[in-house]
């Protein structure tokens, strides 16, 4: 019977939760990475290698199911670093998103990096060099995304109106995907958001940016053609590449939210945790207050269903970009962090949820891998 491990990034640590395929009875082990902020993870399945981001010391792998891990760094220049990616065919071959939007990769598995110099001249990056405090994102390469049945294909998504880009050509050049985004994206209001109407004109330059934001992007594992993208403001699918994006925000409670996940196999099936911006959420420009619960399509964004048994009706948190994965088992199994330290699974896609663990630190991303 496969094995199931979630891997929870925290800002002091990660935690691993672990169950059988049926997915009834879990143990929660860890911290490892003890005092370090853990953004994120890569997993290699021929390698059996994981990967974890960190805030603090760049990238870290461990051969042995998260018990043990070793720095990688030589080369990365930029240590804060918020993804990394591994090539779906080709092992040696690593991708790493950083702070201040550069992007490295690694062709000998970490041991060494380099920056991608084509990435400099990507769309958009020329009015992202430094840094600002406006969120609590900042300027970041965040998502990097391989296409699975053609790797020269890539995204990068990043923060601001850069969005997301594609490169055709293995990351040698890249151009914008966002055509029926940036047309179809309402700007909030400033009393939307709190903002004080005679506020200074950066905040207002700042939204003007931000609701252009790409949160998350999804590719479907069967049919890579087909993308789900949480953008600052709405859900968008996308059924050539993210060549031309579609708005699929209807029916849900609001536009904005953080996490997307896809299903493994039905390409029209996805997963978004909506989250609302301004009232009531004092540690963060976005919360969660009241009932916790996640929507699914079961239609490519043609209808959305609210989820909500066994999550609680009382919360006061967020889920972020990478907060939220599903698992390649049938049903396929999801799995979300919360800000206030909460880990949720569901083994039946959605349709009902337990706690998996508690009490640890900020949640900021899960991975699901299936051994």
């Amino acid at each position: 019977m496969p094995k199931v491990m979630v891997l929870a990034g925290t800002t002091d640590g990660l935690y691993v939760a672990e169950s059988d395929g049926k997915r009834r009875q879990w143990k929660k082990r860890g911290p490892y990475l003890r005092g370090m902020s853990v953004s994120h993870f890569a997993w290699d399945r021929r390698a059996k290698t994981i990967y974890a981001a960190t805030f603090d010391d760049g990238v870290y792998a461990s051969k042995t199911m998260g018990r043990t891990w070793s720095p990688l760094n030589k080369g990365l220049t930029v240590r804060k670093v918020w993804t990394v990616a591994v090539h779906p065919k080709d092992s040696d071959q690593l991708w790493a998103g950083t702070h201040f939007s550069y992007l490295f990769s690694s062709k000998d598995r970490g041991r060494s990096w380099s920056v991608v110099g084509s990435y400099l001249n990507a769309p958009g990056k020329e009015g992202r060099y430094g840094d600002w405090t406006m969120g609590t994102g900042g300027n970041a390469i965040h998502g990097l995304h391989i296409d699975p049945e053609d790797p020269r294909r890539m995204y990068v998504v990043s923060s601001t109106d850069h969005g997301a880009v594609r490169s055709v050509d293995g990351g040698e050049s890249w151009s914008f995907i966002r055509k029926g985004v940036i047309e179809s994206c309402p700007l909030a209001s400033r009393s939307e958001l709190g903002i004080p109407p005679d506020g200074p004109n950066k905040a207002q330059e700042h939204l003007d940016q931000v609701h252009a934001c790409t949160h998350r992007l999804g590719v479907v594992p069967g049919q890579p053609q087909i993308l789900y993208r949480q953008q600052h403001c709405g859900v968008y699918r996308s059924d050539d590449h993210g060549e031309t994006w579609n708005d699929v925000s209807e029916g849900l409670p609001d536009r904005h939210g953080f996490p997307v996940a896809v299903h493994p196999r039905d390409p029209q099936t996805a997963f978004v945790v909506p989250a609302y911006q301004g009232k009531n959420c004092t540690k963060h420009n976005s919360c969660i207050v009241g009932q916790l619960e996640v929507y699914r399509t079961r239609t490519g964004g043609g209808s959305w269903e609210a989820l909500r048994e066994g999550l609680p009706a009382n919360a006061h948190t967020i889920v972020l970009r990478h907060g939220m994965d599903a698992d390649r088992l049938r049903p396929a199994g999801l799995y979300f962090g919360t800000s206030t330290g909460e880990l949720y699974a569901s083994a039946n896609e959605g349709d009902s949820w337990r706690t998996i663990a508690s009490g640890v630190p900020r949640v900021q991303g899960v991975v699901a891998v299936v051994n």
